[in-house]
């Protein structure tokens, strides 16, 4: 009686790890919980610009949106994009963003555009970043160290994917990993 309650609870143990493994949300080595609640929310609409200036729109930490981009040989960037990206057929453009303390964020996504962040003309260095085939919400996740009350620009570019969701969240402490 003892052997079947044992097998009985070992089948159950490896169905909940059969769930946890199907679900490609669950895969990421960091803690994304906060990351997975914000990308579920009901996305905010936004058309991001096609070139620097007043009319980028800004978005806000902890926050989704719902980005619409534009052919990316129609944009003009702040900065050079960190990575080469392909021209033809892919989507780029530009949107605003400024965090009111300095620190680390994440900025996730649900497609794989290129990201930069841009502070001035001088790209920010992103800290790392992971991806999950098969999770869209989110399928990438940027980390990036942001200074506090200065104008930044997103530069997103070189995916087939004329809109992505994006959110910009704060990491409480640093990710390991």
């Amino acid at each position: 009686m003892i052997a079947w309650f044992l097998m009985v609870g070992m089948a159950l143990d490896a169905g909940a790890l059969s769930a946890a493994d199907a679900d490609p949300c669950t895969r990421f080595t960091w803690d994304v919980s906060r990351e997975l609640a914000v990308m579920q929310q009901t996305p905010r609409a936004v058309t991001a610009a096609v070139k620097p200036g007043t009319e980028v729109p800004q978005i806000e930490s902890e926050r989704l949106y719902e980005v619409k981009l534009a052919l990316q040989n129609t944009v003009t960037f702040v900065a050079k994009p960190g990575k080469p990206t392909p021209v033809n057929g892919a989507y780029a453009a530009l949107v605003r963003l400024r965090v009111e303390k300095a620190g680390r964020y994440r900025l996730s996504i649900s497609s794989g555009h290129w990201i930069d962040i841009v502070e001035g003309t001088q790209l920010v260095h992103s800290g790392d970043f992971q991806g999950q085939h098969g999770c869209q919400r989110p399928h990438k996740i940027v980390e990036f160290e942001l200074p506090a009350g200065h104008d930044l620009t997103v530069q997103f570019s070189g995916s087939p994917d004329a809109q992505v969701l994006v959110a910009i969240t704060a990491v409480s402490k640093p990710a390991a990993g």
